[in-house]
């Protein structure tokens, strides 16, 4: 009769425990927001205060991004799971009612960065350009 009790309750105190293991790991699940930076050395992710990378479901996640000094962040994309997304007036971008884990993807748009520098390039040259036809139909001028 011991024997068939101890058996007994040691079924019962597994079942038990797998039954609170399972609870609290449906109660206390996670989702992960995962980043994937170009430039670590010159490109941050960095959470608003209060938030964490590991979110409840149904949170939320905010974040800011810093570039290094002697860097813009206006040829900067940010992309959430492959689509690109903006920041609010203050900066702060902001994953809502999360339910499954996240990949943020930063990088910056060389392209976009040099077509923008090539024509400030040609800019420049129609400038001096400008500026030395200005100059000689001055000095042609002042001598007729």
């Amino acid at each position: 009769m011991k024997k068939i009790l101890s058996v007994a309750l040691a079924i019962l105190l597994t079942f038990s425990a797998f039954a609170v293991c399972s609870y609290a790991a449906s109660e206390y699940q996670t989702y992960y927001i995962d980043y994937d930076i170009s430039d670590e050395e010159n490109i941050k992710i960095v959470p608003l205060a209060g938030y964490e990378r590991y979110v409840l479901p149904g949170e939320d996640f905010k974040f800011t991004i810093e570039v290094s000094e002697g860097y813009s962040d206006t040829f900067l994309i940010v992309q959430l799971d492959m689509a690109e997304i903006e920041p609010d007036i203050h900066g702060v971008y902001t994953i809502s009612d999360i339910n499954s884990d996240h990949m943020v993807k930063v990088f910056f748009n060389m392209e976009e960065e040099q077509s923008n520098m090539f024509a400030s390039i040609i800019v420049l040259v129609r400038s001096l350009f400008q500026m030395f036809i200005d100059m000689f139909a001055s000095l042609f001028s002042f001598a007729a």
